[in-house]
């Protein structure tokens, strides 16, 4: 979970010259707005690096919206680790070896003693001359989401806060 808290100018006096039911539902409507984008941000940010799909990321997002009892917007991402079939797996003409491409900034991966599963699903690897068979596991979502991904979506959410909450407030004054 991660914790951004934004810092507004002269609230006070919003508060004291507004009504106070209409300055809720601006900032309600505004750290949802917040939210949704730091959401939107962070998943193309992994997509860059990553050979991955928009929906498997958002799949595993969990989102709790901000009411107004709770002025509070959560994201959890939360999966195991990924079969590294999700990741352009191809089986090679010379037998036992297929190749991967997880990250889009490096090249294709050749792994060795691996074979998929009959269903396709999966990618196994024989663990040395035995008939053991294993997964071969990559990488899970939630690692996927570094500090550097989620420092620069906060900053931009901080920078764009204080603009989208005067630009709700002027439309919930104009309502009322």
């Amino acid at each position: 979970m991660i914790d951004i808290d934004v810092k507004l100018k002269n609230t006070d006096e919003v508060l004291a010259r507004l009504h106070p039911r209409a300055y809720k539902k601006a900032l309600n409507r505004t750290i949802n707005d917040m939210g949704d984008r730091f959401k939107t941000y962070t998943s193309r940010e992994v997509r860059k690096r990553y050979n991955i799909k928009a929906q498997d990321v958002k799949k595993y997002m969990r989102v709790r919206r901000s009411r107004y009892a709770d002025m509070r917007y959560q994201m959890n991402v939360d999966s195991e680790r990924r079969n590294i079939s999700n990741f352009g797996a191809r089986v090679l003409k010379k037998k036992g070896y297929m190749s991967v491409k997880v990250r889009k900034d490096k090249g294709r991966s050749t792994l060795r003693n691996t074979f998929l599963a009959k269903n396709k699903k999966a990618v196994l690897h024989r663990v040395g001359n035995t008939q053991e068979v294993k997964a071969v596991q990559t990488v899970s979502i939630p690692q996927m989401f570094n500090k550097k991904i989620l420092d620069k979506a906060s900053d931009k959410s901080k920078k764009e806060f204080g603009t989208k909450l005067s630009d709700n407030l002027s439309f919930y004054i104009g309502k009322e």
